[in-house]
């Protein structure tokens, strides 16, 4: 069997991961699973303290991973029947960390009670709860029913970029409870 040979990168080509994106020469923009996940969670609100303690005290494995952002730390589990997902980004204050569902449920402040008490947390360590906002896989169904885009759908622009998504869901929290470090767009 012949070996086959890949050529390497061009000389002039940036890493996939680096941005900004699709300006440079190389031809790949590479994403991660996180990236691709997380525009469809539902952020329910903002702890004052970091991901490794919640993660300790539900004995979860803290994963590394990255975004079209920064790095980040994240675990994903389930807990009486919600699916939740909290995160850091490296750029984030270090105590600080968001709190997410990976599917849209009606009930976010009832999952965001529910995990405090199993946590064995009290609402100090809330710095936001965010309010609900519309379903957005919902804003998507209806866009493509109507073989419109999503930024189409009621007349409402949705953003697209990743850094715009992730703004548009810091800025839907209420502000932070007494918390000087954490800062708001």
């Amino acid at each position: 069997m012949t070996e086959i040979e890949v050529p390497g990168p061009g000389p002039d080509w940036q890493p996939a991961t680096q941005p900004p994106y699709y300006t440079g020469k190389n031809p790949a923009s590479q994403y991660s699973i996180w990236e691709h996940s997380a525009p469809l969670f539902q952020m329910i609100g903002v702890l004052a303290l970091p991901v490794q303690p919640v993660a300790l005290r539900l004995r979860l494995h803290v994963e590394r991973s990255w975004d079209g952002l920064d790095d980040l730390d994240v675990v994903l589990f389930r807990l009486k029947g919600f699916s939740f997902a909290i995160s850091n980004h490296d750029g984030n204050p270090l105590d600080v960390s968001h709190v997410w569902l990976t599917q849209p449920h009606e009930q976010a402040d009832k999952a965001l009670d529910t995990l405090l008490e199993v946590v064995g947390i009290g609402e100090e360590a809330v710095a936001s709860r965010v309010e609900p906002r519309e379903d957005p896989t919902e804003q998507t169904a209806t866009a493509r029913a109507v073989g419109g885009s999503p930024d189409g759908v009621s007349g409402t622009a949705l953003p697209t970029s990743l850094w715009a998504r992730f703004r548009r869901a810091i800025c839907t929290t209420h502000p932070p409870r007494s918390h000087p470090r954490i800062s708001t767009w």
